[in-house]
């Protein structure tokens, strides 16, 4: 339920007196002080339904699965921290695609797209940065995080199409904080809210390609062997996917341990993709130490982990809310098999290991 006129996005929300004050206070003492009702551990929230088709085929948008229900509403995204004490991580084994983004030098940041299913709680939350424009405006959908600097505020507002529903931007008890957690990693996002509160009913279109099956996949069909890649972002940042046989799906460790979830199962992917991109250097306000990958109007090389195989082939991007356009390194379309997706964004400067 709306609970009055509360803080809104450019596109024209209005606010009430008593929710500005809050976020002022909220915003001075560098973190919001409210509490939803949900505990960790609570059952997801259902996944909303219509009497409209779920896509294409009856297929799930970003995954490219069968759809067993309607899937008529907005992709979520969820800004993660993935830093060494926000783990372990709430929520994230639902995303149907995860971009994971360089930061700082050695720190990553996860964008967790969320539409197939919405867990009860997502997170820790963290705040924006300017790759995100590009890498999620093309779900056209919503996005939750704790806010940023006042210039990557704007930036994102004015170039992406989001429903940009950060902390100071909803009434309280949209996001919960957990007393268990430290700050600032104590901040969890309740995607049924965010849902609730949008103004935003479309579904997104798909986000990749997607083959019938692994076996008619492109890196099955015409990739080498590989077992096991590293991305080299630099101190507890590097990350290692290892091929899991049995599964057929690739397993997440981080420098220090298994990347593992709040409910003690190991992250995993049907498809990584590695991207790798050069430096964006045309935002003048941003601090010397902030990374910002060039990711729009761009082009470069990847590798897609699919299977027990690797593929190369290069990206293609157009304007901010254009997805990615996947090809071999000679030209025809790169194909994923139908699952979940992590996206490894990294710096060309950065090793990355293929075994």
């Amino acid at each position: 339920m709306r609970i009055g006129h509360w803080f809104a996005s450019r596109r024209g929300r209005l606010v009430s007196g008593a929710v500005l004050v809050v976020a002022l206070i909220a915003a001075a003492v560098g973190f919001v002080a409210w509490r939803g009702d949900g505990e960790p551990g609570t059952p997801a929230a259902p996944t909303p339904t219509s009497k409209g088709p779920a896509s294409r085929g009856g297929r799930a948008p970003l995954t490219g699965l069968p759809a067993a229900a309607s899937l008529d509403h907005p992709a979520i995204t969820v800004k993660v921290s993935n830093t060494p004490d926000a783990h372990p991580q709430r929520g994230i084994g639902d995303a149907d695609i995860v971009f994971v983004e360089p930061i700082t030098a050695g720190t990553t940041r996860l964008a967790a797209i969320f539409h197939s299913k919405l867990p009860a709680q997502v997170g820790p939350v963290r705040s924006l940065r300017p790759m995100d424009a590009a890498l999620i405006g093309p779900t056209k959908g919503i996005i939750a995080d704790t806010m940023a600097d006042r210039w990557v505020m704007e930036y994102v507002d004015r170039v992406a199409d989001l429903d940009n529903l950060g902390t100071l931007r909803v009434p309280a008890g949209t996001y919960r904080l957990d007393d268990t957690r430290p700050a600032p990693n104590h901040v969890f996002a309740r995607p049924g809210k965010l849902l609730e509160l949008s103004d935003r009913k479309t579904a997104p279109t798909p986000y990749f390609s997607y083959s019938a099956d692994l076996e008619q996949s492109t890196a099955q069909r015409a990739g080498s062997p590989a077992s096991s890649v590293t991305i080299g972002y630099g101190g507890s940042a590097t990350a290692t996917w290892t091929y899991v046989q049995g599964s057929h799906r690739w397993a997440r460790a981080e420098k220090w341990s298994p990347h593992l979830m709040e409910n003690g199962t190991q992250v995993t992917a049907d498809n990584v993709v590695v991207l790798t991109a050069g430096r964006d250097t045309s935002f003048p306000k941003a601090k010397p130490t902030m990374t910002i990958l060039d990711v729009f109007d761009a082009s470069g090389t990847l590798r897609l982990f699919t299977g027990d195989k690797v593929v190369s082939g290069r990206w293609v991007k157009g304007a901010v809310n254009e997805p990615f356009k996947f090809t071999t390194l000679d030209g025809r379309r790169l194909e994923l098999t139908p699952g979940t997706t992590w996206v490894e964004c990294a710096l060309t400067s950065m090793p990355v290991q293929t075994r």
